[in-house]
């Protein structure tokens, strides 16, 4: 086998296949298969590792998948537009650092950074499913693992491979790659310059600093007014609109004032014609919920005060929430606990008593500012 071709042919499958699907193919040729990993970066955490069965037509469903070192990541499924094809809402970390009052994954802190491969595995893992979007907006925050997600989307730097959006991958378009934020504004730069058709939505969440850093401890680091600058510099460079998430919480940013405010504050980045309003009502936590979701009525009177104003804007109503697959529900918070059961009776049986060895990071308080270490992409 030419060896050129022989390296395709390995590429593809590794990329898009199993590993028992790699060692049938006849093709490869025995001398192939021992270059393959035996050890896949993920497995689904029921059924042995078998993966479960594809879900409904019209219906969301959420994946559960084990890391090497025990831990659980999670990400969802979703019909796209049109019926005929699937959104994947892919996971960029386990846990999530930013500690955001109504999400699920912010009350576990910030475990670890999944890797590109991780990352990767997350969407070939579904493979038996037409997959025409990939969002980032699943467990943490991208722009926080901003290395691994340009490397899971687009090979950089090299040799990494770009299986999400390479054609002998899985075939996602970059223009089809949507990254989330819920502020990181130093990175939007990062990313476009890697990625200029990738797009983004900026979590907001609140029209004003004082409610905002409230709700979202990144916004004492980083201000309404900093992320506006990144969002105006997104609009500038890729000439297309931005999306702007908002959870609607119930007597908390809600009123019609609140939308009004919002409104004020979005004519300030841009023109309306470049802004994607995505009203998202909240979904309950595990426990009992900090919050709670308003009336269909008062999401649709909040949507109106942004439509008065021009604006592009959908109400997402909630889907999956039966499964804990709703926007703000992934996230296992027992996990966090378990992980440090186990690796302090690592640390004990290795000698090293009862010191903390876990390594796992809480919800932040700082606003992000003690993070876990991280390597900085250069440009």
């Amino acid at each position: 086998m030419h060896a050129e071709h022989a390296a395709g042919q390995l590429y593809r499958f590794r990329a898009v296949a199993s590993l028992p699907e790699l060692r049938a193919a006849g093709e490869l040729g025995a001398a192939l298969h021992g270059l393959c990993d035996p050890t896949a970066p993920l497995s689904f955490a029921c059924g042995g590792g078998t993966p479960p069965a594809p879900p409904a037509d019209g219906e969301t469903e959420k994946y559960v998948l084990c890391c090497g070192g025990g831990e659980e990541v999670e990400m969802v499924a979703m019909p796209a537009p049109g019926g005929r094809s699937w959104s994947l809402c892919v996971s960029s970390q386990v846990g999530c650092r930013m500690g955001c009052s109504f999400c699920e994954t912010g009350r576990m802190g910030l475990l670890r950074n999944l890797s590109a491969a991780e990352i990767v595995a997350l969407a070939a893992h579904v493979l038996g499913l037409h997959v025409a979007n990939v969002i980032f907006m699943g467990m943490g925050e991208p722009l926080d693992n901003v290395d691994a997600v340009v490397q899971a989307i687009a090979c950089v730097p090299p040799p990494a491979i770009r299986v999400l959006v390479d054609p002998a991958g899985l075939a996602v378009p970059v223009s089809h790659v949507t990254v989330s934020t819920s502020g990181e504004a130093e990175h939007v730069h990062t990313l476009l310059q890697a990625l200029p058709s990738v797009r983004l939505a900026f979590s907001l969440h609140a029209p004003n600093d004082a409610l905002r850093s409230r709700l979202m401890p990144i916004n004492r680091r980083v201000p309404l007014a900093l992320l506006a600058e990144a969002m105006r510099h997104c609009i500038a460079a890729t000439r297309r609109r931005v999306t702007v998430q908002y959870v609607l919480l119930a007597g908390v940013n809600d009123h019609p004032a609140h939308a009004k405010e919002l409104a004020s504050f979005l004519a300030a980045v841009g023109p309306a014609s470049r802004l994607h309003v995505n009203l998202l009502p909240y979904n309950a936590q595990s426990g009992t919920p900090r919050y709670s979701a308003p009336s269909a009525d008062a999401c649709k009177a909040f949507k109106a005060e942004l439509v008065a104003a021009r604006l592009f804007v959908k109400i997402r109503w909630t889907k999956g929430a039966d499964k804990m697959a709703a926007c703000g529900q992934l996230g296992n918070l027992n996990l966090r606990r378990e992980l440090r059961r186990r690796r302090l009776e690592y640390a004990e049986a290795a000698g090293e008593g009862a010191r903390d060895a876990t390594g796992l990071r809480a919800p932040s308080r700082d606003g992000g500012a003690a993070c876990a270490q991280r390597d900085t992409l250069v440009w």
